[in-house]
């Protein structure tokens, strides 16, 4: 949280955290309409969803795979926030805030206040695109680099709750919340998550997408071979997650066989596709109001594949598609005019037809107009006390 909610969320007269804006996104599947436009185009609702979304929920920011030595790093900016996590000697995970918020800077420079990330030398302060993981072995210990990160005496800097599941590792800004297994708890047992640990990482890249990072994890679903059966099986779900079995990914594979997976969504942002022979897991992560980061990990299943360290064709297809169809959907929400137009009252915004995408969009209405008991005045890093 960076900026303070007695300052509000407001833009052209309308508080972002009136329940009544999203009334329609929430009504039963079928009749809901898809999110008000702002909420893929706005600044300010980004500050929102910073404050009470990335700031109060288990985000995920990658795998035990990626850092597997003591010492090395995984950067990762968490809306405004930039963080890290560090393998331990003891083989623990810490995680902290950056010593850096604004990189080199005093003060937050002009550039940087727009809501896009930008590109700079002091990557994944809270304003700028992140780097990859940072592996000791190639740089060392005691480098101008890491320094960015930890400055020279680590044990200052402020903690960040660090849980992970399997081997996705999860962060949680807000020191009092519930643990990351009781957030997940109504997870479906068909997944193992200690399974996938013990597989190997075959590869790890990064995807830009034109779109809100929102619109992205729908996209995973949206096939019209798939919509009866989500449309039965889904709907009783509750709002931390989304599972589909048998999702379409591919028309065909080498045999000319469809393709089909069992498709995890963990609220908000990780994805874990189940195939036959791979799991393939994305983590979202917004760089700008309608630029995204796919952050792709894929586990082989196969163990004749070994030493195979690109991405399967499908799933390079999938990606793709991911990409096409996220941004049309884009496209249809920079058509809708700005929040002051009498488009606001939702009667003319487009249905949503994606089973996936209702229950996602049910969960970021409930989350971003939630009233928590506790603010804090002041940045999370500064470490000011509970307003």
């Amino acid at each position: 949280m960076v900026y303070h909610p007695d300052l509000g969320y407001v833009e052209n007269g309308i508080d972002f955290t009136d329940t009544g804006l999203y009334k329609t996104a929430i009504r039963d599947f079928g009749q809901a309409t898809i999110l008000p436009s702002f909420s893929y185009q706005s600044k300010i609702f980004s500050d929102l969803e910073d404050e009470k979304l990335w700031t109060r929920s288990w985000i995920a920011i990658g795998t035990t795979h990626q850092i597997p030595n003591i010492g090395d790093l995984l950067p990762f900016t968490v809306g405004r926030h930039g963080l890290h996590v560090q393998r331990q000697e003891d083989g623990s995970l810490i995680g902290r805030f950056n010593k850096a918020q604004h990189g080199g800077c005093r003060a937050i420079p002009a550039q940087c206040q727009t809501g896009k990330k930008t590109k700079c030398s002091f990557t994944s302060c809270g304003y700028s695109r992140d780097r990859q993981t940072i592996r000791v072995e190639e740089i060392g210990e005691n480098t101008p680099t890491m320094h960015q990160y930890l400055g020279l005496i680590p044990e200052r800097l402020l903690p960040v709750k660090v849980e992970t599941l399997g081997p996705y590792i999860f962060v949680n800004l807000d020191p009092d919340s519930k643990s990351l297994n009781e957030e997940f708890s109504s997870i479906p047992e068909s997944i193992d998550f200690n399974s996938i640990t013990n597989l190997d990482l075959q590869t790890d890249q990064w995807f830009e997408c034109a779109s809100n990072w929102k619109l992205i994890g729908r996209a995973f679903y949206d096939s019209d071979n798939n919509k009866q059966n989500l449309e039965v099986k889904e709907l009783s779900q509750d709002t931390t997650h989304f599972h589909a079995t048998d999702v379409l990914i591919s028309e065909a594979d080498n045999n000319d066989n469809l393709l089909k997976a069992d498709i995890y969504w963990l609220f908000p942002n990780l994805l874990i596709v189940d195939t036959l022979t791979h799991i393939f897991s994305v983590i979202l992560q917004p760089t700008s109001m309608q630029e995204s980061l796919l952050r792709a990990c894929v586990f082989n299943k196969n163990d004749t594949d070994q030493g195979n360290d690109s991405i399967p064709k499908e799933i390079l297809n999938f990606i793709e598609l991911i990409q096409s169809r996220t941004k049309s959907f884009q496209d249809i929400t920079g058509k809708i005019n700005s929040p002051s137009s009498s488009e606001l009252n939702n009667k003319t915004m487009p249905l949503e037809n994606n089973i996936a995408g209702y229950v996602f969009q049910k969960y970021v209405a409930k989350t971003v107009t939630t009233m928590h008991e506790y603010y804090w005045n002041a940045p999370l890093f500064t470490n000011n006390p509970v307003a």
